[in-house]
């Protein structure tokens, strides 16, 4: 048989501790707590308002090369932000080394 229970979902309504916010939610039956559960509800308050892990990065996900050099998309929106005058005919070399002197480095 079960027994009737409480259910915590962060945020909502409710103040709680560490400036927290819940909300609870009766359960009677078996399958209303799958799917509380399933739905991002907890059966204590603290593991609602508990920090939750990063999310995780996907395996097909591009990583960014901090190092790469600017792309054109950079360069243009750079140079723009400087007022340096260029068009679609002035390469992305020149347009990095108009960025560089303007900069004066």
């Amino acid at each position: 048989m079960f027994e009737p229970i409480l259910v915590y979902k962060s945020p909502g309504s409710q103040h709680g501790p560490a400036g927290k916010t819940y909300s609870w939610s009766g359960v009677k039956r078996q399958e209303d707590l799958d799917d509380k559960i399933a739905d991002g509800w907890f059966l204590t308050l603290g593991e609602a308002i508990a920090p939750r892990d990063a999310p995780k990065i996907e395996p097909n996900a591009v990583e960014i090369d901090e190092n790469a050099p600017p792309t054109r998309s950079e360069l243009e929106q750079k140079a723009a932000e400087l007022g340096l005058k260029f068009d679609g005919r002035t390469s992305d070399n020149k347009l990095g080394q108009k960025i560089q002197e303007f900069l004066g480095a």
